[in-house]
């Protein structure tokens, strides 16, 4: 059998196929949960903040802009301490980069076919300023997860804290403290003379 054959062992292969299941379990949860706080925050800016302060389009989506932000990292959170992602940042930016991709295939089907204005409409007639502001943010988004490490605390693998003991910077030779031989020596033969 060609199975055989392989130098990669099965599990291996299978364990690969559950990591990338796993990566796209939780950055479908985080985009759905990202997507729908977008869409009530879309809702409460056409309803009542555009009519009422007699804003535009780019100007109401500037407003806006900072909320969404704060609800990606707020859901990112979430995410983290719910699926107990571990802090690798090669695993958090491709949960991050796959929500990514699920959030722009939903940005690009309520631009192009929800409004009905085709793609070369909605890319040139929307705000340089709030389409570049609104491109960070989405990077932001894809980055929330991997970015959200910098503000955790360090775990060993007990999930304890991680604490500094000053010796991080030496080589464990220098870090351990050495017996001189003489105290050594002191100590067999005072051991011995009882």
């Amino acid at each position: 059998m060609i199975l055989f054959e392989t130098s990669t062992s099965v599990f291996e292969l299978l364990w690969d196929i559950a990591l990338a299941l796993f990566i796209l379990r939780i950055s479908f949860v985080y985009f759905i949960l990202s997507f729908t706080s977008g869409c009530l925050i879309a809702y409460f800016r056409f309803s009542t903040l555009q009519p009422i302060n007699h804003l535009t389009q780019p100007q109401s989506e500037l407003y806006t802009l900072p909320l969404w932000l704060l609800m990606f990292t707020l859901w990112a959170r979430w995410v983290v301490v719910a699926y107990e992602v571990p802090r690798v940042r090669g695993f958090r930016v491709a949960i991050g980069l796959v929500a990514l991709g699920f959030m722009l295939i939903a940005e690009l089907a309520g631009g192009v076919f929800l409004y009905e204005r085709g793609l070369t409409e909605w890319i040139w007639e929307t705000d340089p300023t709030a389409a570049t502001a609104g491109g960070i943010t989405l990077l932001l988004f894809g980055l929330m997860p991997a970015l959200l490490m910098c503000v955790e605390k360090e775990t060993d693998e007990m999930g304890e804290v991680r604490t500094s003991h000053g010796h991080e910077g030496k080589s464990v030779k220098d870090a351990v403290p050495v017996v001189a031989l003489s105290e050594k020596e002191k100590k067999t033969n005072w051991e011995s003379r009882r």
